[in-house]
């Protein structure tokens, strides 16, 4: 397995990984309100492909809003707590770091 790589801290690549890395498992929806980003999939994409982050997508199903009942399947992203576990061992205190100034990056910008 590839070591993963972390992003630089003041793009929304990283600001999607602080939030696996916390353990949280989120949805465009979910990660659009708190960046107003309409791109997770392709910070997704980036996490795995040039950072080499194992991270799952689990599909759910909702209905819409839409007067024909239509439902909507999407994504619900994650890191599963097993390859979290792992990854503390493995990088310890760099992810704690990561995390802390991603958070800090947010805070003084407004999340």
């Amino acid at each position: 397995m590839i070591t993963p790589t972390l992003p630089r801290i003041d793009t929304l690549t990283a600001r999607a990984l602080m939030r696996l890395l916390t353990g949280r498992k989120f949805t465009h929806k979910e990660f659009q309100i708190e960046t107003g980003s309409y791109r997770l999939s392709g910070y997704i994409e980036q996490l795995r492909n040039r950072h080499h982050w194992t991270i799952q997508t689990k599909e759910e199903t909702a209905p819409t809003s839409d007067p024909t009942g239509r439902t909507a399947t999407y994504g619900r992203y994650l890191i599963e707590s097993e390859i979290l576990a792992g990854l503390r061992q493995e990088l310890g205190e760099r992810l704690d770091k990561f995390i802390e100034a991603v958070k800090r990056f947010e805070g003084n910008r407004g999340a």
